[in-house]
């Protein structure tokens, strides 16, 4: 989309030499995600906010960046939006105080889960749902033939229920030792597979590996705790990969039936039932596959794009 990004300026190089302390008293009343970096970012603007006039400041990550701007936009004149990707619960452990939610001129989410919950802190006239999208030219299937051995892959860390998948794959080592498992999340996670059988971790890997990975597993296994939008489930179905993962939150928005299971949350023995069904069903997997790829192309982002653009324009109309 046309639009310029703001990168740091003189007056940001000006606060860098401002006492760490200093900052952190400014910035008590965001929230432990809000750092000084981000502090920085808003108020290096002022002079913008100040002089410029009939702009629009698009904070794509609400959570941790916006706080302060619209105080600091003395006639008005610029419009904010902001885009918030938690869950309610999480929302509220990394955000102190919601007064500053009040000064959007639009507030978007991505799920259905996180409507009720914004609506009843601001104007609901300004809450807008605006799914999260995928690139379905770089996420997209490959020429690799499935493997004759039966993978599962799992991928990522926020808000992962690593717990479950544990006894999960316990389970699956038991009942059907010839799945094997790839887990590609943060090396402190490690510690949740040791003593299982047939697990390959991995950390730190370039975006073209975890597309091959994507091509040559048979399914996603992701048991959630909670979400909204998730970029692992988007990326998965882009690349036309079967989804097994939990029935929480928004995920039902992204993953209709036809591309994937949604099951009852911490049910390890559900979801490994359903696993060594659905893993020994090639026509089913074959089925989800495509009907996964359709689904991600209606959240590619230049579906998204269209949707923010009319949004922009019914604020600069209003």
């Amino acid at each position: 989309m046309p639009g310029r990004r703001v990168v740091t300026n003189a007056l940001h190089g000006l606060l860098d030499c401002v006492p760490e302390r200093v900052l952190a008293q400014l910035r008590r009343s965001a929230g432990p995600w809000y750092n000084s970096g981000a502090l920085k970012q808003e108020l290096q603007n002022i002079p913008d906010f100040f002089l410029q006039s009939h702009r629009m400041y698009h904070f794509l990550y609400g959570e941790d960046t916006f706080h302060y701007s619209a105080y600091l936009n003395p006639r008005k004149s610029n419009k904010f939006v902001a885009t918030y990707h938690h869950p309610p619960e999480k929302f509220l452990k990394i955000n102190r105080g919601l007064r500053h939610l009040r000064t959007l001129d639009a507030l978007v989410i991505i799920a259905p889960n996180q409507e009720a919950f914004f609506k009843n802190l601001i104007n609901p006239d300004r809450v807008h749902l605006i799914p999260h999208g995928v690139d379905t030219s770089f996420f997209k299937p490959g020429q690799t033939v499935r493997r004759q051995g039966k993978q599962c892959l799992f991928v990522g860390s926020h808000i992962r229920d690593l717990a479950t998948f544990r006894e999960v794959i316990k389970s699956l080592n038991k009942k059907a030792p010839e799945i094997s498992f790839i887990a590609v999340t943060f090396d402190y996670n490690f510690k949740f597979f040791e003593g299982l059988n047939n697990v390959q971790t991995y950390s730190s890997i370039s975006e073209d590996q975890l597309v091959n990975f994507y091509r040559i597993s048979d399914l996603l296994l992701l048991p959630l705790l909670d979400g909204t939008a998730n970029n692992t489930i988007l990326e998965a179905m882009a690349c036309g990969l079967p989804v097994v993962t939990t029935d929480v939150g928004g995920i039902p928005m992204y993953l209709p039936k036809e591309a994937g299971l949604l099951l009852p949350p911490a049910d390890a023995q559900l979801m490994a039932e359903e696993t060594i069904a659905l893993i020994h069903d090639p026509a089913r997997l074959d089925s989800m596959s495509l009907a996964g790829r359709k689904v991600a192309e209606s959240f590619d982002w230049s579906m998204v794009a269209q949707q923010m653009s009319a949004l922009y324009q019914s604020i600069a109309n209003s």
